[in-house]
């Protein structure tokens, strides 16, 4: 599929996604929006992709939503202005509840919607001179559509404090908090994130994807029976056989 605003390209099993508007910090339009909701739908029902590597082209990661669409979507009719914070939350959703391991590869800037694009990751490395922002109170707005996922990624009390100050941070500190899980050099960037990749493909695809969703909703899953369907499955048994038997499981014997 051909993309405006993003580059998607396949290498064995990792798709690498890049965010592709670097003249503007690859800041989120409607375009980039509505293009990066369908591909990590593509992705996610691709069943020849195990991961994502989410990253952005340029100098920076994402400098958020762009603003001037949000003041153009402040100027129109209520129902237009929703309907975009639908859109926005849909991309979200997509990228959050994808089935497959998301990596995050941060560099440069991730303020507001690109914060945002970071709590939705399932593993993030970045340059530990990244500059990070909550910065919607610094222009009016709020991180509402964002909330949920950076509560749970970051607490409720650090999501409140940066919310509320719209102050930026580096690398070091989104470490510190849980918005990152590796802060590194920008020369360890991309030898951390194969790192990651590497070790990615070492787990299940089907225990990937079923461990993600029990994250989501563990509260509402019968343990016992989700640890008896996949202990029952192709991939349990094989996964079981090959640590009794002392060789890779097949997903992992091309490693």
């Amino acid at each position: 599929m051909s993309y405006q605003t993003i580059k998607v390209d396949y290498k064995n099993s990792i798709a690498n996604l890049a965010l592709n508007r670097p003249e503007v910090r690859n800041a989120m339009n409607a375009i980039m929006i509505q293009e990066i909701t369908d591909a990590f739908t593509s992705l996610h029902n691709n069943p020849d992709v195990r991961i994502i590597v989410l990253s952005g082209n340029g100098t920076s990661f994402c400098a958020g939503v762009d603003l001037k669409l949000m003041k153009e979507y402040g100027r129109k009719s209520w129902d237009e202005n929703v309907d975009s914070g639908n859109k926005l939350e849909a991309m979200y959703l997509a990228v959050d509840s994808c089935s497959k391991a998301v990596v995050g590869k941060i560099h440069g800037h991730a303020f507001g919607g690109g914060f945002g694009l970071c709590t939705v990751c399932d593993i993030v490395v970045a340059d530990k001179d990244t500059t990070f922002s909550l910065s919607e109170v610094l222009i009016g707005i709020i991180p509402a559509v964002i909330g949920p996922y950076s509560v749970r990624k970051i607490g409720h009390s650090y999501f409140r404090a940066l919310g509320i100050s719209g102050e930026r941070f580096d690398g070091k500190f989104a470490e510190q908090i849980g918005l990152v899980h590796y802060s590194v050099h920008d020369n360890e960037l991309d030898e951390t994130t194969n790192s990651v990749v590497n070790q990615l493909l070492k787990a299940s695809p089907q225990a990937i994807s079923h461990f993600k969703e029990y994250c989501r909703n563990m509260d509402n899953i019968n343990s016992a029976e989700l640890l008896a369907d996949l202990r029952a499955s192709e991939e349990g048994q094989e996964g079981l056989s090959a640590f009794l038997e002392k060789r890779p499981p097949t997903w992992a014997d091309n490693k």
